[in-house]
């Protein structure tokens, strides 16, 4: 199972995430304050104006430092394209064509991925799971323009959810805009998803297969931001994932 998992957050790209994943020791903590976070990121005035930085973020021409990487993510929720909880169909395509791209990795399948995953883009554009495929279907075609811009991009997200809290305490858990983000982060730290529980009205416990190296069992998550948009309700499982033959892949 770990094998398969790694094709996307080991195999495929080991060198992002050895590079990309900050501990979380060695980072600032910052909570994000919603407060500011809204007044600055609807602010046209602002240099966290959201809009401009989700169009620098997309463009990949401009880097982002980890203060807008803040203010782009947690800004985000506060976004009319916000709808973290209707699914998003184009993940479909992206799990057939990687699908096929494990029988046999053509040109032809990776620009079908590319396509696919810019589609799930559109709806979530801090996917890691999704700029990790990214970023392996460019590097696969020697595009490593955006290699590196998918790479910098999953880099900045982690970064900017792994600081937001320590994760090991409830009180400080890890902020993230989708139920999805939270796994991805447990997954490129190299570690697995035993099963999720929700613990408060705000906060998920996520429970690793075997504790890390710090003797930590699981993580704490913050699912609020979810709930502010009121839609359809979301399936929640105790693993979250994608699975080939139900074999999960993440």
């Amino acid at each position: 199972m770990r094998g398969i998992r790694g094709l996307f957050f080991g195999l495929m790209l080991a060198w992002v995430l050895v590079m990309g994943t900050v501990p979380v020791s060695a980072q600032t903590l910052r909570v994000p304050d919603n407060e500011d976070v809204l007044v600055r990121t609807i602010d046209i005035a602002s240099p966290y104006y959201i809009d401009n930085l989700l169009g620098r973020y997309l463009s990949g021409d401009d880097p982002l430092t980890d203060e807008e990487y803040h203010y782009l993510y947690y800004g985000y929720a506060y976004s009319e394209q916000y709808r973290p909880l209707e699914p998003i169909v184009a993940e479909s395509k992206v799990l057939a064509v990687v699908e096929e791209i494990m029988t046999e990795p053509t040109e032809e399948r990776m620009n079908r991925l590319i396509d696919s995953a810019l589609e799930v883009m559109e709806r979530d554009p801090f996917s890691p799971k999704n700029l990790n495929l990214l970023a392996y279907a460019y590097g696969s075609l020697g595009d490593t323009v955006n290699e590196r811009r998918c790479y910098e991009r999953l880099e900045g997200v982690l970064r900017t959810i792994q600081s937001s809290g320590s994760g090991v305490k409830e009180s400080s858990p890890m902020h993230i805009l989708r139920f999805e983000h939270a796994a991805d982060v447990i997954y490129a730290r190299g570690l697995d998803v035993k099963k999720r529980e929700v613990v408060s009205r705000t906060c998920e416990y996520i429970f690793l297969t075997m504790k890390d190296e710090k003797g930590n069992a699981g993580y704490y998550f913050d699912f609020s931001r979810i709930y502010w948009v009121k839609s359809q309700q979301p399936t929640r499982p105790e693993k979250r994932g994608w699975t080939i033959n139900n074999v999960p892949v993440n």
